[in-house]
């Protein structure tokens, strides 16, 4: 008994020992979390101020106009504004697709968190860092940052500021990373502050992200902040930054660092805002039903919003497909995009005018559509306003992002489910929240494919109650649309990864033709022009033995993988011969089928 006691009493230290359990990279990776929240909410804040006060007072200086037709003067000047912020020292990002292309992107047009993954992993230490002598932090050095930032905020403002349609969320995560990243940047001065003593440098060297691991925490840190200043849910940010950069591959450690800039950001827009932190708030929470009829409605409305998100994609690759290709001018390129957006939105002012004359068309077009949003969680559209502003603003969003303007997808992405949603809720005579709200799930599912977050969106927003209608429709349209994401750059693939621009390493299995064959036989090097560096080769337990390097004078078995390098063209040469090695040379290949 006494033992005990004095065990108990012993153990207490654990207070007094706790900060050493809290150890310095910890109490580091905090403080920087902390820091980068702030910068981020400034930033970010600011913009989204900025953007709400440009972009109403051009709506109601359209409203005082004496014709609808001056639509196209705010939304042309925005454009012009744009492209001249694009053409100014320009600045590329790569990306890889589905398919094995390789793509460039300005870092300063279109859906800003496209660029904020590629510019996410261009850290982490891969064979590219090798063969450019580029050793992980300092490939992300190459690349600008709170120069990126300040772009991404003007270009935004005049894009969404002009009446341009699109969401605010995709432009501030790139504006998020790039603040985060740029903070720990070294620089001409830094690097003489690190060169001394003193207190200042002892500082810096305790700041400095000395690792890929510490400037993506950062990078992660900077995203997660961004978004929670828009959605007023820090949770859901923190899981939204998480789950968008690792989509295969999650990495719940970095979670925190997020969370803790997410609430940071979080609690200082809740400060300057006076409580009004949501991205959209309704007066009264009507909780669902629970019966079967319900449920099947919300069935049926996941297997619409699965639909529409496949035919979502598909008509914007259409829009990029015909802008960058057929309009290969940026100055001729944005005032398109401007110009077809401002057409769109006149049609749609008429037209509503004759249906509807109380909703405002042009609201339901142009900038990011919030507004629109509440009026349907009012249910104060019809099924015919609806519809012509699901179609609408489809089509209104995807010209100005097709064409370069500066905005996101996210916000927009909400809006179709809601639209869909408010379709439904008056055709089956239900509350319009009832099904908005297990609407937006869906669209996040669907289109942005971040489940978690979806489901923690909801929740925060909405409340608990929502949790089973919210629930069923993500497993649906997971279901349905699992690989459908608006974010291309996630779908980098593992047999595939870019070395440096136009050069790769992919991934060839070895067909049944070349079995017993060797590298000689087959002219391998002559023939195709690639490398071969390595080779998975096949064991009886189902698992592959990996081995680097390859004697040109081994035999090779049907199964085995081997590693190439070489550039794309070629790789995509060899390709073609292995498949048609494998299924006869009149196949058609699935590239060209």
């Amino acid at each position: 008994m006494i033992n005990a006691l004095r065990d108990t009493i012993r153990h207490l230290n654990v207070v007094r020992q706790l900060p050493d359990y809290f150890d310095e990279e910890e109490r580091r990776l905090v403080v920087q979390s902390l820091v980068i929240g702030v910068v981020v909410w400034g930033m970010v804040f600011a913009l989204k101020t900025a953007v709400h006060f440009v972009f109403e007072t051009v709506l109601h200086w359209l409203e005082e106009s004496p014709s609808p037709l001056l639509v196209f003067l705010p939304l042309l000047a925005g454009a012009l504004i744009v492209a001249a912020i694009v053409q100014y020292r320009p600045v590329w990002v790569y990306f890889r697709d589905k398919n094995g292309r390789l793509h460039e992107l300005n870092a300063v047009e279109g859906d800003g968190l496209e660029r904020a993954i590629s510019l996410y992993f261009a850290s982490e230490p891969s064979l590219e860092s090798t063969l450019t002598g580029q050793e992980g932090v300092e490939a992300r050095w190459q690349l600008p940052t709170f120069t990126l930032a300040i772009r991404k905020f003007l270009a935004t403002l005049a894009t969404l500021g002009s009446g341009g349609s699109g969401g605010l969320e995709a432009s501030v995560m790139l504006i998020g990373e790039s603040l985060a990243a740029g903070l720990f940047k070294p620089r001409s001065l830094v690097q003489k502050i690190d060169g001394q003593l003193g207190l200042v440098g002892r500082l810096w060297r305790w700041w400095q992200a000395k690792d890929p691991d510490d400037l993506q925490t950062a990078q992660l840190s900077g995203i997660a902040a961004a978004v929670s200043v828009l959605l007023g849910a820090p949770f859901a940010a923190a899981f939204f930054a998480a789950e968008v950069m690792y989509r295969h591959r999650p990495l719940l450690e970095k979670l925190i660092y997020a969370l803790i800039s997410a609430l940071t950001a979080f609690f200082l827009t809740d400060l300057f805002t006076s409580g009004h932190t949501a991205a959209f708030e309704i007066s009264q929470r009507i909780v669902p039903p629970s019966d079967l009829r319900y449920f099947g409605i919300i069935i049926l409305l996941g297997v619409i919003i699965s639909l529409m998100s496949i035919y979502f994609g598909r008509l914007r690759a259409s829009f990029e497909e015909w802008f960058h290709h057929r309009q290969p001018d940026v100055w001729q390129r944005h005032l398109t995009g401007a110009g077809f957006t401002a057409l769109v939105a006149l049609v749609v002012h008429y037209l509503i005018r004759v249906l509807h004359p109380e909703t405002p068309g042009f609201e339901l077009v142009l900038g990011p559509g919030e507004l629109a949003v509440d009026m349907a969680f009012a249910g104060e559209l019809t099924i015919a306003v609806a519809l012509i502003a699901l179609f609408a603003k489809m089509v209104a969003t995807l010209a100005t992002i097709g064409s370069g303007g500066s905005a996101g997808l996210l916000i927009p992405s909400l809006y179709f489910g809601t639209m869909v949603a408010a379709v439904l809720a008056r055709l089956f005579q239900y509350e319009p929240q009832m099904l908005i709200i297990p609407g937006m799930t869906a669209t996040l599912v669907a289109i942005v494919n971040v489940p978690l977050a979806a489901i923690l969106f909801t929740v925060e927003l909405f409340g608990t109650i929502y949790m089973v209608p919210a629930l069923l429709i993500l497993v649906v349209v997971t279901i349905l649309a699992h690989d459908n994401t608006i974010y291309r750059t996630q779908r980098e693939k593992g047999d595939m990864r870019q070395i440096v621009p136009g050069v790769s390493v992919q991934r060839v299995q070895v067909p049944p033709a070349w079995d017993g064959e060797t590298l000689v036989s087959l002219d391998f090097r002559r023939r195709f022009g690639v490398t071969v560096i390595g080779r998975l080769e096949a064991r009886g337990d189902g698992l592959s033995a990996v081995r680097l390097g390859v004697l040109p004078t081994e035999s090779l078995r049907a199964g085995d993988v081997l590693l190439v390098l070489g550039e794309d063209e070629k790789l995509n040469v060899l390709a073609q011969a292995v498949w048609a090695s494998t299924w006869g040379e009149t196949a058609v290949s699935p590239d060209e089928g």
